[in-house]
């Protein structure tokens, strides 16, 4: 990111009245992927670290586990049946859920739509990571958080915020091109520059900064943004079904041949998206 906005993202992010703590703990589980000798105690301890994630994560499992004969009150169970993933994607949409509260007073935008495609882009983008055979958990991470700079931009420039939605609706490269003339800074800038501040991976940092761009510029990231940038253009799709997906695809072209994948795969990605979806909706149920 160049200096200047650098500077920009900064002074809008500074300008939030009521900005998330950093997510220590999802950071924390997210490292733990990478640990072949991780146990279920240390995933335990350090979700025991935020009460009420405690009392969240037991919530939303509870309703995953429906029918499952579990005991939703133990986390050791809860942990050894349903996995180390599914329980890391409800921290981490309890993450989400609590950035959106930035956005939920400014009624111009629809914080319970961002929510969905949020949710949306990042199962697509654990497909996306599962059929690359790279780690889902980044995958889905940054897919959830890749519109989080909207949060930050609405809640302090409520009118001009305003302005865009209304001229080019709240989502999509026309929409991240008039916050930057608006703002001198889009979405992406403000939410790469949060995520670094928060101590999020690189990756995802990037993936963020350039998931309406060439996923070439993220470089050595190029493969996530990719992922976050095609996901995020395959839930369009999922929320909007079109029958021709040629024009749709042509937007993340870059990210198909960075992937190299095959525009006849997509609809097979699209399909195990979905089926993921029905899979761990009840977990997602956070935004009114």
């Amino acid at each position: 990111m160049a200096p200047n906005r650098f500077s920009n993202a900064d002074h809008y992010i500074d300008l939030v009245k009521h900005l998330p703590a950093a997510p220590t703990v999802a950071i924390e589980l997210l490292g733990l992927f990478d640990d072949p000798d991780r146990d279920v105690d240390r995933i335990i301890e350090l979700i025991a670290l935020d009460p009420s994630l405690t009392l969240e994560v037991l919530k939303r499992c509870s309703k995953a586990a429906a029918g499952a004969n579990l005991d939703t009150g133990d986390m050791f169970e809860i942990v050894t049946r349903l996995g180390f993933y599914e329980v890391y994607c409800v921290v981490a949409a309890v993450v989400g859920a609590r950035a959106m509260a930035m956005g939920k007073s400014q009624t111009c935008l629809d914080t319970a739509e961002l929510w969905r495609h949020s949710v949306i882009t990042a199962v697509v983008a654990a497909a996306l990571a599962k059929h690359l055979k790279e780690t889902e958990a980044v995958a889905f991470t940054a897919g959830l958080l890749h519109d989080i700079g909207k949060l930050v931009l609405v809640s302090v420039e409520y009118s001009r915020y305003a302005d865009i939605i209304s001229q080019t609706g709240t989502f999509g490269s026309v929409a991240a091109e008039a916050e930057d003339s608006a703002f001198g800074v889009s979405h992406a800038d403000v939410g790469a520059r949060l995520l670094s501040r928060w101590g999020l991976p690189e990756d995802i940092a990037a993936a963020t900064l350039y998931h309406h761009d060439s996923p070439e510029l993220a470089e050595p990231y190029g493969r996530l943004a990719a992922m976050v940038n095609l996901a995020n253009c395959l839930a369009q799709q999922i929320a909007e079904p079109k029958t021709d997906l040629t024009e749709l695809l042509e937007q993340s072209k870059s990210a198909l041949i960075l992937l190299q994948l095959k525009p006849e795969q997509v609809p097979v990605l699209i399909a195990q998206a979905q089926n993921d979806m029905q899979r761990v909706q009840s977990l997602f149920e956070m935004v009114n």
